[in-house]
């Protein structure tokens, strides 16, 4: 098939991409407020907040396999993906409601509830949504186009987090405070995520290139697991999510108590995702010169280079602090949608092998280990943090603060480092891909040969 039969007009880009910026909106609260609000706002202790933020996810260990086995055979005149999403919308846009504007006592139970909930909805329309997108193209460059559009408006997401509060903060008084932007954040939560996400599934066909999958759903996970490229890919991203999701949870703690920023870290993040969506193209573009595996590779030591220069920052340091969030976001930008493009490569090669759609399967561990590790470095770094003596009240000494600085810096290098050395095996280029497609159908023509001698 030639590249200029697998262009997707842009429009229609556009429209498959936008639903993550709601995705965005209403998931990434989680690690970068929550922490900080529930504790320093409503009183709960940082280690029962870990543990809850990591319990919340238990239940994914079942809803995410089963999501993703039914949404592989779901038929409906809708298609397969599209109504999951609907309904995912409508769980999870309420749960981040009441998540981050809660009404009535804030308890360890109703943080539990909400946060479940919202993570329930999130899988409702992300391993529908995904398996859609790895569907959409069969093309190699084309799957990194998809990703790095729909990855421009997750960013957007990140940047209407930290931007909306603080505008809101400089028109009516009302956002400045973490606690105060969690619930602008919140209420938009109510109109992006039905909205966007009804775009997408008025305006993009689903496509389907293999038929509905038929083998069970064990049968399915073990294929899964048996297949070493898509190991290698997810193994790498799973470090690489687990040191970010690490350090968005303790950045909130590290701009209050080491720089002594509070009203002002919004807008000091907004530098940060401002680079990602500026430089994203960039590293699109050099992975259709250079390819994907190549690409991660130096992003990924870009990035371990400059994640050290935070312990360069102390008390006052605000300038540098933008200044290194900016370098981390330009180095850092390209990784979620070179993953997901390799992925994309992964799933194909695996819906040949069985002549069946599996994406479902692949996006529902793809999907369970995401969550899992976001999950692990929350339920470790917050109630590790707290047995070291720090404290989110305040009151903390040199001692602490170091303590906070160290665990914000060094995870995050050791998992880069991680992510780097498993990419570095991973096999599947544009040529090696291009020669297993032409092996599976010279496979499809002997069968259908065979069946009509």
């Amino acid at each position: 098939m030639s590249l200029s039969e697998e262009k997707i007009p842009r429009s229609k880009l556009v429209a498959f991409g936008i639903p993550e910026y709601a995705i965005y909106l209403s998931s990434i609260p989680i690690t970068l407020y929550i922490p900080y609000v529930y504790s320093a706002d409503f009183g709960l202790e940082l280690a029962h907040i870990g543990l809850i933020l990591m319990l919340a996810r238990i239940s994914d260990v079942i809803t995410d396999p089963l999501i993703g086995f039914l949404s592989d055979r779901t038929k409906s005149r809708f298609g397969r993906r599209k109504p999951w999403m609907a309904v995912g919308a409508v769980v999870m846009m309420t749960a981040a409601f009441l998540l981050f504007n809660p009404k009535e006592e804030v308890t360890n139970s109703y943080l539990l509830v909400w946060s479940m909930l919202l993570w329930l909805g999130w899988t409702m329309i992300n391993i529908p949504y995904y398996a859609w997108g790895a569907e959409l193209s069969g093309n190699y460059d084309e799957r990194t186009r998809i990703t790095g559009w729909r990855q421009v408006f997750a960013y957007a997401g990140n940047v209407t987090v930290l931007a909306l509060p603080a505008m809101a903060n400089e028109i009516t008084g009302f956002g400045g405070l973490p606690k105060e932007g969690l619930t602008i954040i919140g209420s938009l939560a109510l109109i992006a995520l039905p909205s966007t996400i009804a775009i997408c599934l008025f305006l993009v066909p689903e496509k389907n290139s293999y038929g509905s999958s038929t083998a069970s759903l064990t049968t399915n996970f073990k294929a899964v697991w048996k297949n070493g490229s898509f190991k290698l890919v997810w193994i790498a991203f799973m470090l690489k999510y687990m040191g970010a999701a690490w350090g968005s949870a303790l950045f909130m703690l590290f701009a209050v108590h080491v720089v002594g920023e509070k009203e002002n870290v919004a807008a000091i993040l907004l530098g940060h995702y401002f680079l990602q969506l500026l430089t994203l193209p960039l590293w699109v573009k050099l992975s259709e010169r250079i390819g994907k595996k190549e690409t991660y590779i130096i992003g990924g030591i870009l990035f371990t280079l400059v994640i050290p220069l935070f312990l360069l920052i102390g008390n006052g340091d605000t300038w540098l602090l933008v200044f290194v969030l900016a370098c981390v976001g330009a180095s850092g930008s390209y990784f979620t949608a070179i993953s997901m493009s390799m992925k994309a490569d992964v799933i194909e090669i695996a819906s040949q092998r069985a002549g069946e759609n599996v994406a479902g399967a692949y996006i529902a561990i793809w999907s369970l280990g995401q969550k899992m590790i976001g999950a692990v470095a929350l339920g470790i770094c917050l109630p590790l943090l707290q047995y070291l003596g720090f404290d989110p009240q305040g009151g903390n000494g040199p001692r602490e603060l170091q303590i906070l600085s160290l665990m914000y810096v060094v995870p995050q290098a050791l998992m880069y480092v991680g992510a780097v050395a498993f990419v570095w095996r991973y096999p599947i280029n544009a040529q090696r891909l291009n020669r297993m497609r032409d092996s599976f159908e010279r496979r499809r023509a002997r069968i259908g040969n065979r069946l009509t001698a």
